[in-house]
């Protein structure tokens, strides 16, 4: 899936008292920290993980 601010804004809305009250998960991160990252990165390697998958089935 590809993260944008709009998918992060989603996705912590279906979750806000986790996100929020969350103690016995040390990897859960808070709605601020989430929505402070940079996704850039991350979505070009998605990409060209998808389009070298799409071109090995083609």
């Amino acid at each position: 899936m590809e993260l944008t601010h709009e998918v992060v804004e989603l996705l912590i809305a279906e979750e806000p008292a986790f996100l929020t009250q969350n103690t016995a998960h040390k990897y859960v991160q808070k709605p601020d920290e989430i929505r402070s990252r940079d996704f850039s990165e991350m979505n070009e390697k998605l990409f060209q993980f998808l389009d070298k998958l799409a071109g090995e089935i083609s």
